[in-house]
């Protein structure tokens, strides 16, 4: 979905962002996207933030992502791990029946997307199904097409490394990421959305 004057504008970061949200609203920002991940990792969205994110008036985006950044992180038996801790998260930080995006955080060929890739993202629909959640994908062109095209996400979330697989040429995304900018001291990727309505936040 290419950039009209009615996107949206949102962010993306690691950090905790309770601190920092008077400062994002004023400054015209709609959502955040936050991370769910595994135990003990300090970017994961606790409760209490994704209730402060709610109450500043702000949109919740989560993608899930355990260091995606090889082609040995995808296979059945690891998104069935995964998506059982996403669920977890989910239910814990009272998301209702939405989007929770996973990660491919690396340039994965053609054929790495059609052989675990696949089966990955074919274990998290159908858990996430099960427990009333979509699955979406944040990735490069070439992932966010294929597993779009395959109908294993909803949603597609466009990574902003140009040089990934068809640089950034891919034009039917919900939510695409952009430069860094600082606010309130936090370091945040910027992001732009066709709507509100189309990034499966909550």
């Amino acid at each position: 979905m290419e950039e009209t004057n009615m996107s949206v504008k949102g962010l993306d970061t690691y950090s905790n962002v309770s601190n920092g949200l008077t400062n994002i609203k004023n400054q015209g920002y709609s959502f955040v996207a936050r991370y769910y991940s595994k135990s003990g990792n300090s970017k994961r969205m606790t409760a209490a933030e994704a209730a402060a994110i709610g109450s500043a008036g702000l949109k919740r985006v989560v993608v899930y992502q355990n260091i995606h950044q090889s082609y040995d992180k995808f296979s059945a038996s690891i998104a069935s791990i995964e998506a059982g801790d996403a669920i977890g998260q989910a239910q814990a930080n009272g998301q209702p029946s939405s989007v929770i995006y996973f990660a491919v955080d690396y340039d994965a060929t053609s054929s790495e997307i059609d052989g675990n890739i696949t089966e990955h993202f074919r274990v998290l629909k159908n858990m996430l199904s099960q427990a009333g959640y979509s699955t979406g994908v944040y990735g490069s062109s070439l992932v966010c097409k294929k597993l779009k095209e395959a109908g294993l996400v909803t949603k597609t979330w466009l990574a902003k490394s140009s040089g990934w697989g068809y640089g950034t040429s891919f034009s039917d995304w919900n939510i695409k990421q952009g430069a860094e900018v600082v606010i309130s001291g936090i370091t945040f990727d910027s992001n732009t959305a066709s709507s509100l309505s189309n990034i499966g936040g909550w």
